[in-house]
């Protein structure tokens, strides 16, 4: 009975020196912290501690209250521990608003004024600027949402809408649906936001199968062509078709048709003759995606789900700023095995540090293989704005040379569909107007940038 007693506490020792190894390379390193102190003073903290702190007389938290706590996640502390003064500002919290530049520090110095804008089916009611006073901030604005703004847009069976999901869009604000593989659309392919109503909607209707978009004549078929007046088939026979007639096959020959009657055939190549629609129907080389088992996995990606199971193909999507890669769509072969996956290719981070050249307040994303415009630090001889363009290519960010350019606001300029400030080159571009025509089509505007200064036409159709 010895024997056993000891290899228990052996197992146990050892699963408990496991344990305690595993949590010190989870741990985090002691912090510091100017004009404050922790409640306890300890070198390293174990995984999940949370370590409370306040700041001496004088000083405040970088957050909410006269104390704050931070908290050890895999050897990373959830935020750094900030002392400020105390008639500096945290962060202001302003239901459905933030401020258009936030400071990185995450807090505001005494006398800081800020702009704040409202989030997208929301308005600023009343002045748009507050300012941290000795601590605190003046009357905060107000954004309340606009009278006229749409729900959800109506579901389309059959369908999915390519934008990113929200509850409420504005006046104006244009989605598009795109059709699930097999299926193509009646009428429009888009629904508008107007007067707080989503205007029509389209169908989605299956695609005839090679049989049936062959059907021609009074009674009579070809199998040579989808619009049944002449072709060639990919069989081992050749064959033409004029009319709706009688028309036979034997083997490898040639048959020709004219006049009325039915279609009939022998040889081995005959079923070969049809060929496979460009999106397949059960029973031909592909299987409906619920027969080919566990689903397929991109990385940073995801399909889109559906409900039907006779669904042919998966679609896929990244996630924000990733691109797609390859194709969108993949297919259940009928051996069970997955078509090719696409990739997700990750987009370039423009940091600080990096880019130094460039006037940052956070780190920003270029998707891959595109490129986008931002501020330089520097200015040219009269204090005019630089801007400079970064193209992504293979995952590394290549900056051009600060050239003139100019801000464009999304507060000043309210009739373009900007979701935020953007920089552009100088000379002419063309962007899209939040609103639409009579008929649901985009109008645009000019937007040209000329020796730093910015103009902006009115909305117009574009031909």
């Amino acid at each position: 009975m010895g024997e056993p007693k000891c290899l228990f506490f052996v197992l146990l020792i050892w699963c408990l020196g496991t344990v305690h190894a595993q949590d010190s390379k989870q741990s985090c390193q002691k912090l510091k912290l100017k004009q404050g102190y922790f409640g306890s003073d300890e070198e390293t903290y174990r995984h999940g501690t949370e370590l409370y702190y306040a700041c001496d007389k004088g000083w405040k938290p970088a957050v909410e209250g006269w104390w704050a706590m931070v908290k050890c996640e895999n050897r990373k502390w959830s935020n750094t521990p900030q002392c400020i003064d105390e008639n500096d500002c945290i962060a202001p919290d302003n239901p459905n608003a933030k401020v258009k530049t936030p400071e990185v520090k995450g807090w505001y110095p005494n006398g800081k004024v800020v702009w704040f804008e409202c989030d997208g089916t929301y308005e600023i009611e009343g002045p748009i600027t507050a300012k941290c006073e000795n601590g605190t901030w003046t009357k905060l604005p107000l954004c309340e949402e606009k009278e006229v703004s749409c729900g959800q847009p109506p579901l389309v069976t059959n369908a999915v809408i390519t934008h990113e999901y929200q509850e409420k869009f504005q006046e104006g604000s244009k989605i598009n649906y795109k059709c699930r593989d097999s299926y193509t659309y009646e009428g429009t392919d888009s629904s508008v936001c107007q007067s707080g109503d989503w205007t029509i909607s389209p169908k989605c209707i299956q695609t005839p199968s090679p049989t049936e978009r062959a059907s021609t004549g009074d009674g009579g078929s070809s199998t040579s062509s989808d619009r049944g007046n002449g072709g060639t088939s990919s069989g081992g026979d050749h064959r033409t078709s004029s009319g709706g007639g009688h028309s036979t096959s034997s083997g490898g020959g040639h048959s020709t048709s004219s006049g009325g009657g039915h279609s009939t055939s022998s040889g081995d190549e005959a079923s070969l003759n049809v060929r496979p629609s460009a999106r397949p129907q059960p029973g031909g080389p592909f299987l409906p995606v619920d027969r080919c088992g566990e689903k397929p996995t991109v990385d940073n990606g995801d399909f889109i789900s559906d409900s039907d199971r006779n669904r042919m193909a998966l679609t896929f999507t990244c996630i924000n700023y990733y691109k797609l890669v390859g194709p969108e769509q993949v297919m259940c072969h009928n051996d069970q095995t997955w078509s090719e996956l696409p990739i997700c290719k990750a987009p370039c981070t423009i940091d600080k540090m990096t880019f130094d050249m460039l006037d940052l307040t956070k780190d920003m994303f270029v998707k891959e293989g595109e490129s986008q415009t931002f501020l330089c630090k520097v200015t040219d001889y009269y204090e005019r704005r630089l801007v400079a363009d970064v193209q992504c290519q293979n995952g590394r960010g290549e900056t051009g040379r600060c050239t003139l350019g100019c801000k464009l606001e999304k507060r000043v300029k309210y009739w373009l569909d900007l979701t935020q400030d953007m920089f552009v080159k100088e000379g002419r571009q063309t962007w899209n107007c939040k609103q639409t025509d009579y008929t649901g089509r985009r109008l645009v505007a000019d937007v040209e940038c000329q020796g730093g200064y910015l103009t902006a036409s009115g909305c117009y159709q574009l031909n």
